[in-house]
Order: C-alpha cells, then sequence, then structure tokens
C-alpha cells in the first residue's frame, strides 16, 4: 500500500489517497473518502503489509473529521503516514 499526502500539519488531514496493486499487478488507488465510504459500507477492506503482521486499515473520528489509520495506532501512531508516497 502507499499514500499521497496533503498539504496540513493536522495529523488528521495528512492523507489524501491510498493505492496499492492487485493480484494481477494492476496498481488501484483511492480517494481517503472513498476508502472511507468503501470500509463503512463493508464492501471493501485494506490492509498495510504484506508479510507478518498484516495490518488492518480502518476508520476513526476525531472530533467531527473521519479519517483511516491501522488497528494498532496506539502502539504504531504514524504507521500510515510511515507507508512509501504514491
Amino acid at each position: 500500500m502507499f499514500v499521497s499526502r496533503a498539504y496540513s500539519h493536522d495529523p488528521h488531514e495528512r492523507i489524501d489517497t491510498i493505492g496499492g496493486m492487485n493480484s494481477d499487478r494492476s496498481r488501484w488507488k483511492l480517494t481517503q473518502a472513498a476508502a472511507i465510504a468503501a470500509i463503512e459500507a463493508g464492501t471493501d477492506e485494506f490492509f498495510v503489509g504484506t508479510g507478518e503482521p498484516v495490518v488492518l486499515v480502518v476508520v476513526v473520528t476525531h472530533g467531527e473529521e473521519k479519517y483511516l489509520t491501522t488497528d494498532r495506532a496506539k502502539t504504531h501512531p504514524d504507521e500510515l503516514l510511515n507507508l512509501p508516497v504514491g
């Protein structure tokens, strides 16, 4: 998975898009809003990593804004922000 970062000093607004590679080696890319909608609708799940452990991407709310993070954000708070920029 990779991320595109938006210019912001607020850590909750730094991810603009996420993307990765399908099993057929084609690339995909979604805005953060589209990824949040897909997760909340239950139509898609996103993961970080190819080995162990594979980490689930989840939606959280800060204030009234929703954003993406991982399910282990308490111990790895910048996990998505540390992904390669795509």
